[in-house]
């Protein structure tokens, strides 16, 4: 392997280790200038405390150098069938692509840029499995499931699959409650913390029957248009599984105001900071519910928009977390 490959899997397993990006950027600095000085570029612009004039002169510089030579930097990804690039950071990051596609021409894909996020459009889920029994699937820390078919057989084969043991995040659509259950109960799964059901509408209440008992450690969960009830929700909070949730959202679920009281009394939920409930139906009476400090006591922002909620009213609650509150 070459040094530039060695320190383009570097960046790979570590995403947010900078020193290994401007460390490329240095590797490239003869072969590709302006690929170093974007790489360069993006690095500086994470950072806070910059000049704002010099920031949005980096910018415009960041522009111009996609707009020269963007076409030629992507031109090998869309040979192999990806499209919908999220270039972040000097690389590559994110793409979209089909399982095909994925299974066919995966490794390579990888090892030309640091690709650790993948928007993935299924069918009978035959190609998913057979690139995740490669040791190169590792690489992937993050996996958005698409298609007009059900993703049941995918998500079934992604439980057991042997190198996804990596993912931190799954996004899955088309997808069964049996489906979520067998998610809950993989022993390959161990590193998943972040996990959206959002728009699975009608399996709410057996999603959250699923994760109460699963065996992940969640810190995001996304439930929103599931069709929850207070049931679904009354697992969740008393479930010390979801103990480590630090973001729960339930928005668009016609949920009222006993689900408010569920979720402010639950000496579960300890940890979570950021709770949805945008477009329910929780009247000012429920919302207060979050109004003292021992109703989720890491509470930070509570979002209530879409619901004609008087701020007038909700004072006491407003009391407690100011701008966190959403109306």
């Amino acid at each position: 392997m070459s040094p530039l490959r060695e320190l383009l899997a570097r960046v790979a397993a570590h995403p947010n280790e900078m020193e290994a990006r401007l460390a490329c950027a240095e590797s490239l600095r003869e072969k590709d200038a302006p690929r170093a000085e974007l790489i360069r570029a993006q690095v500086a612009l994470t950072g806070r405390g910059m000049d704002p004039a010099r920031r949005l002169t980096l910018r415009k510089r960041v522009d111009a150098l996609l707009r020269e030579h963007g076409k030629a930097w992507l031109g090998g990804l869309k040979a192999l069938g990806a499209s919908g690039f999220e270039l972040s950071r000097g690389f590559v990051e994110e793409v979209s692509l089909s399982e095909k596609s994925l299974a066919e021409h995966g490794e390579t894909l990888l090892a030309l840029e640091p690709i650790h996020r993948l928007r993935l459009e299924v069918g009978d889920g035959t190609g998913l499995a057979k690139a995740m029994a490669q040791p190169w699937f590792e690489q992937i820390r993050w996996l958005k499931l698409t298609g007009d078919e059900p993703a049941d057989e995918a998500v079934r084969a992604l439980a057991t699959a042997a190198h996804a043991g990596r993912l931190e995040g799954l996004a899955l659509s088309n997808v069964d409650p049996e489906g979520v259950a067998a998610l809950a109960e993989s022993a390959v799964l161990t590193s998943l913390r972040w996990l959206s059901l959002t728009g699975n509408d009608g399996s709410g209440d057996e999603f959250a029957e699923a994760l109460a008992e699963s065996r992940f450690s969640l810190e995001r969960l996304y439930l929103s248009g599931t069709g929850i009830s207070e049931e679904g929700i009354a697992a969740l909070a008393g479930s010390e599984r979801l103990g480590s949730l630090e973001l729960l959202a339930l928005n668009r679920n016609d949920l009222g105001d006993e689900v408010a009281e569920v979720l402010a009394g639950s000496e579960v939920l300890v940890n979570l900071q950021r709770l949805e409930l945008a477009r329910n139906e929780l009247s000012e009476e429920g919302a207060l519910a979050f109004r003292l400090k021992k109703a989720l006591p890491k509470l930070r922002l509570l979002d209530l928009r879409d619901m004609g909620l008087s701020a007038r009213e909700l004072a006491p609650l407003l009391k407690r977390l100011g701008k966190g509150v959403y109306l």
